[in-house]
């Protein structure tokens, strides 16, 4: 630890005191900071979530390793404060259960799947002695920043000297709550060389408003290991355990952290002054931002890059230019030719999110990008989708899907006339996702389309906006049954989940096609769509084929017609 000693040994001295030589006496926890000192902790933090609904279970674990690195740039006397740069690098969210009704199905995601990238951070604040930031917070608007926020609390310091033994109460305004934190000085111990004061907090928790009946928190507890020279944390770890009601399900969630330290080191004061000069930079970019002009934030940003082309902070920066270009693309109309490449993106990353089975946040994130995008577009999209070329029709018809205008959801129902089988298929799934009926005649045509990619759109619009005992639904049946054999697996699985939407309950006739279609399926990704079907249709809780055709034994002959009189 001779880092730490060099660091002690070059500190503000005048701003602070030492570790106490006799045991027992009080001790004035600060941090002992200069210009350059830098520190460096490994964070994991795990996150296990159990959700209980009347009929399942869902459990998952994910774990977030975390290189977190605090830079003093500058300190001031008064009053005694230093100013922090950390940068946060996240490994990225790593999926490491998944159980449903206390089976494991992790294998079922493949392993691709199972990291989640996550952006590194940057951010920069003035804080006291203790810790604590010295320029004024929001407030948390959310439960999700307010338990950030305490979190962030039960890392301070006492602002009081402190000794063995002694435990003290703060309150805590967190927003949207109100909390009660209570730290114990536990003891003092040589941790790795360093003598170090171990203290231990707990927390009680009442969220307001809408979330105080939703939300509680079970426990939430920490251990700070702090040198008592000031040179830093040792570690600190922590866990909070809690509940949430979320539509008709509850979840418990247990989160659990462990930030170590790693290494210490300072800068040379060349490299100092160059962080300076970057820093000042990126804040004369968030002022901008501030100010509302965006391009100016971005042209900014876009020069740092420049200048900075493989710097510490760079992969952050560039992280924070790619979100200020995302809000510019959400609130300003682009050119055509922009706006289709943007579209082609979305529509693949919306591919995508529908297989992610175990984040189903994704799509609605997607989908959400989608309506701003195209409700900032809505006058280029209307042209579009009366442009000669069906490329440019297709990625008109996919964006209108997300448009709010009652002229987009009009122009989306003719486009599913459209010459082009492309622009067809597209428009009926933009018909789905708006959930908006179109005329029978039109349905029953689309059924019968020569492309089975349209014909499938189309039997996923009629179990969306058909009901079972409607009458048009017996009109569409024979046609669905028809559809089993459509030479595009897409197809057949929107037709068999719209059979088991749409068919009588006990339908032998929709039974019987299911069970040929599962007998000739090709595609072992399919055949459990059939069977989910005909569980629907028969209320047989069947595994295999056998029981279904078993089922299908037992049902009554069909009638013969009866014959004709001679004569």
């Amino acid at each position: 630890m001779t880092t730490r000693v060099h660091v002690a040994l070059t500190a503000l001295t005048a701003l602070l005191l030492a570790a106490p030589a006799a045991l027992g006496q009080e001790i004035t926890l600060r941090i002992k900071a200069v210009p350059g000192q830098r520190w460096v902790y490994e964070r994991t933090l795990r996150t296990d979530t159990t959700i209980r609904s009347d009929q399942a279970t869902r459990r998952t674990v994910t774990e977030v390793p975390v290189r977190r690195e605090e830079l003093v740039i500058e300190s001031k006397d008064n009053p005694p404060s230093v100013r922090v740069v950390i940068l946060e690098v996240p490994v990225g969210e790593r999926l490491v259960t998944l159980e449903e009704n206390g089976q494991n199905r992790l294998d079922m995601v493949p392993e691709a799947n199972r990291l989640r990238p996550m952006p590194p951070l940057l951010s920069s604040y003035w804080r006291s002695l203790s810790g604590r930031p010295t320029d004024e917070l929001e407030a948390p608007k959310t439960a999700a920043q307010a338990l950030d926020r305490l979190q962030s609390e039960m890392r301070f310091l006492p602002e009081k000297p402190v000794r063995p033994g002694q435990t003290w109460s703060r309150e805590v305004d967190l927003g949207v709550a109100k909390a009660v934190i209570t730290t114990k000085f536990v003891k003092q111990q040589v941790v790795q060389d360093t003598p170090s004061a171990i203290l231990e907090s707990s927390a009680t928790v009442t969220f307001g408003g809408e979330s105080a009946d939703r939300i509680k928190v079970e426990k939430i507890t920490s251990r700070l290991v702090w040198a008592t020279d000031g040179s830093g944390k040792e570690s600190h770890s922590g866990s909070m355990v809690l509940g949430e009601k979320v539509e008709k399900a509850e979840q418990h969630i247990v989160r659990s952290w462990q930030d170590a330290f790693a290494e210490m080191g300072s800068l040379s004061p060349d490299t100092l002054e160059k962080a300076k000069g970057n820093l000042e930079e990126l804040e004369k970019a968030t002022d901008q931002l501030r100010a509302g002009d965006l391009e100016a934030a971005l042209r900014t940003l876009s020069a740092y890059l420049k200048a900075n082309p493989s710097g510490a902070w760079t992969p952050a920066v560039r992280n924070m230019h790619a979100g200020l270009a995302r809000q510019r693309l959400l609130t300003q109309a682009l050119p055509a030719p922009r706006l289709r490449l943007v579209l082609r993106d979305l529509q693949v990353a919306r591919d995508q999110a529908g297989t992610q089975t175990e984040n189903p946040d994704q799509l609605a994130q997607v989908d959400q990008t989608l309506s701003r995008i195209a409700d900032v577009n809505a006058k280029t999209l209307l042209m579009d989708a009366a442009n000669p070329d069906p490329i440019v029709r297709d990625l008109a018809a996919f964006g209108l899907a997300f448009a709010k205008s009652p002229e987009a959801a009009d122009r989306l129902k003719t486009m599913v006339r459209d010459a082009s089988s492309q622009v067809r298929g597209t428009a009926l799934i933009g018909m789905t996702i708006q959930n908006r009926p179109i005329e029978q005649d039109a349905l029953v045509d689309l059924l019968k389309d020569t492309d089975p990619r349209t014909r499938g759109a189309a039997a996923l619009l009629a179990s969306r906006t058909i009901k079972k005992d409607d009458p048009k639904a017996a009109q569409l049946l024979p046609l669905l049954l028809g559809n089993l054999t459509a030479d595009h697996p897409w197809a057949r699985v929107n037709t068999a989940s719209s059979i088991a939407a749409l068919a009588p309950a006990g339908s032998v006739p929709a039974v019987r096609a299911l069970i040929d279609a599962y007998k000739a399926e090709q595609e072992e990704r399919v055949k459990p769509v059939y069977l989910d079907a005909m569980k629907q249709i028969t209320g047989v809780d069947g595994k295999d084929l056998a029981e279904f055709e078993a089922w299908l034994k037992k049902q009554p002959a069909p009638k013969e017609p009866a014959a004709k009189p001679k004569g």
